[in-house]
């Protein structure tokens, strides 16, 4: 799939769509290590990639010239989620 970004998306998807894919493999490493989907570590690595998800997804509606949406469309404050997330709002310990 990253390869087709880089043969068929414009250049502000394609480098959308490859820090998505960046963020992702940063989160795999972190799962890699035995981190849980309740450890900080797992949600340091989670919440930039759920915000690269977002990134890459405004920047595909935009090229589509579709409207486009922020954070506040949602009543949300961040795209990366943190301020949704329960377990961050609990403000997890480092290895939990």
């Amino acid at each position: 799939m990253r390869e087709r970004f880089f043969i068929d998306a414009s250049a502000d998807v394609a480098g959308a769509g490859q820090a998505m894919f960046a963020q992702l493999r940063a989160v795999q490493r972190v799962v890699g290590t035995g981190a849980g989907h309740t450890s900080a570590a797992f949600h340091e690595a989670y919440h930039p990639y759920l915000d690269q998800v977002w990134a890459y997804r405004v920047a595909v509606r935009e090229e589509l010239r579709d409207r486009t949406f922020s954070p506040a469309s949602f009543r949300w404050g961040d795209w990366d989620g943190k301020d949704r997330c329960p377990i961050c709002r609990d403000e997890l310990t480092m290895g939990a």
